[in-house]
C-alpha cells in the first residue's frame, strides 16, 4: 500500500450529500448496498459519519462516546458494510481532499467531534470523486432492482486494507477510540493477513437462490411436513408495522437481550424501511389474529431475512415455516438470493437449513485498545 492513502479526513453526517453517496452504493456495494443506504444508517446509528481516505475511497463509521470510552462500533441490525472504492485508481496520494469537495463555508473535519454535538454544516457533495463518465446519479429505489450493476475498474479495498487504515486512523482523526469494530461480507482470512492488534472471528449465515418452481425439492422431510395445507390462513403484504413491532418486542426483543435504545433504533429502521420501499413485511394472518410476521430487505441481489416474529399460537402450528414457503413460491423474488442473516442458535440453524439454505461464512474484525477495567464490564 502506499503510505500516504491511509491518511484519511472526517466527514460528518451533514457532509454527506445523500444523492451522490446512495448513487455510488447502489453501483458499487452489492449485496450490502442496503445497509450503507443513508436512510438506513440515520435509522439504526444517529450521527454516524465517514472517512474519506486520500484516494478517493469511503466508510461509513458510527463514533459513540467520550475519552476512554470512545467506540466506534459496527451498527445495530447491520449485517456487514462496505467500502465505498475510489472514483480513480490514485497515481500519488493527495496530502487533503480535492478542493471540488470543500463547500466554501465548511472544511472537512479532522476528528468526528462534529458527531457528538449538533452540526449545522451545510451538506457536501461527493460528485467530484465520481469518474467523469460516471452515468446520472440513479434514485435510492435502484437499490431494489436485482440488476443494479457494480462497478468494475477499481480498486477494491480488502478487510485487511481496511483494518490498517482504521488503525492508521484510530489516533488520527478518531480520538484514539478504544475499540474499533466492523464486518464485512468476506470470509476468514489467513492468519499471517490480519494486523497485529486485529481480531477477525468469523460469523454464520444461510442463503438460498430463488427459484419458485423448485423451491420446494430442497426441502426437508421435516419442513415439508409442516407446511400441509391448513384453511382459514392468510398471508398479507403490509406497510403496518405496527402489530408486527408489538409482537416482536414482546416474543424476540427479550430473549434477544435487546436494550430501550434498540427497540426505539428498531422502530426507526421499520418506518423508514417501509415508508422508503426499502422493505417489506409480511405476516401470517387467521382471521385478525397476526400469526407471525418477518421483513425482508432488498440490497443489491440479495432478499434479507431481517426481523421476524412468532405468536405462540404460530410456534405450534409452524407458521413460520409456512410463511417463509409462501415468500419462496412469489415469482417478483426469482432470481435473488435469500439472505437469513445466519445464527448462533442450532435450532434456528436447522430452520434455514431445513429450506435448503446453505451457510456462508463473513467476518467481523475488531481492535480492542480498552483499559481492562473496561473490558470486564463492557459486553462485546
Amino acid at each position: 500500500m502506499i503510505e500516504g492513502l491511509r491518511d484519511s479526513r472526517w466527514l460528518s453526517r451533514a457532509q454527506i450529500d445523500d444523492a451522490d453517496w446512495n448513487a455510488r452504493v447502489a453501483a458499487d456495494c452489492g449485496g450490502s448496498a442496503g445497509y450503507m443506504h443513508t436512510a438506513y444508517l440515520d435509522a439504526v446509528a444517529p450521527g454516524w459519519g465517514a472517512l474519506l481516505f486520500a484516494d478517493g475511497a469511503l466508510f461509513p463509521i458510527w463514533p459513540r462516546g467520550w475519552g476512554p470510552l470512545r467506540q466506534c462500533r459496527q451498527p445495530w441490525f447491520v449485517q456487514h458494510l462496505a467500502v465505498l472504492p475510489p472514483s480513480s485508481p490514485p497515481s500519488s496520494p493527495p496530502s487533503s481532499p480535492p478542493s471540488s469537495l470543500l463547500s466554501p463555508s465548511s472544511p472537512v473535519s479532522s476528528s468526528p467531534s462534529s458527531l457528538l454535538s449538533p452540526s449545522s454544516t451545510p451538506s457536501l457533495s461527493l460528485s467530484a470523486l465520481l469518474s467523469p463518465s460516471s452515468p446520472p446519479s440513479p434514485s435510492p429505489s435502484s437499490l431494489l432492482s436485482p440488476s443494479s450493476p457494480v462497478s468494475s475498474g477499481h480498486h477494491r479495498l480488502s478487510a485487511r486494507e481496511l483494518a490498517e487504515r482504521l488503525t492508521h486512523a484510530r489516533l488520527a482523526v478518531l480520538k484514539g477510540a478504544s475499540l474499533l469494530e466492523f464486518q464485512v461480507d468476506e470470509p476468514p482470512p489467513f492468519a499471517d493477513q490480519v494486523p497485529a492488534g486485529w481480531q477477525v472471528i468469523g460469523r454464520t449465515t444461510y442463503r438460498l437462490p430463488l427459484d419458485p418452481e423448485t423451491a420446494r425439492a430442497s426441502y426437508s422431510g421435516h419442513h415439508r411436513r409442516l407446511i400441509r395445507p391448513m384453511d382459514g390462513l392468510q398471508y398479507v403484504q403490509t406497510n403496518d408495522s405496527g402489530p408486527f413491532l408489538r409482537l416482536y418486542v414482546s416474543q424476540v426483543a427479550g430473549k434477544a437481550g435487546l436494550t430501550a435504545e434498540q427497540i426505539r433504533s428498531l422502530g426507526r429502521l421499520l418506518k423508514s424501511l417501509l415508508g422508503n420501499q426499502h422493505a417489506v413485511l409480511w405476516t401470517l394472518m387467521r382471521e385478525q389474529e397476526l400469526l407471525c410476521g418477518c421483513v425482508l430487505l432488498r440490497s443489491g441481489d440479495r432478499l434479507v431475512y431481517q426481523l421476524a416474529g412468532s405468536s405462540s399460537a404460530s410456534m405450534q402450528m409452524g407458521g413460520m415455516h409456512r410463511l417463509v414457503d409462501h415468500i419462496l413460491h412469489r415469482p417478483e423474488y426469482r432470481g435473488l438470493t435469500l439472505d437469513f442473516e445466519g445464527s448462533d442458535l442450532t435450532g434456528l440453524q436447522r430452520f434455514y437449513s431445513g429450506f435448503g439454505a446453505r451457510p456462508y461464512t463473513y467476518t467481523r474484525w475488531l481492535l480492542d485498545k480498552r483499559h481492562p477495567i473496561l473490558k470486564n464490564v463492557q459486553r462485546i
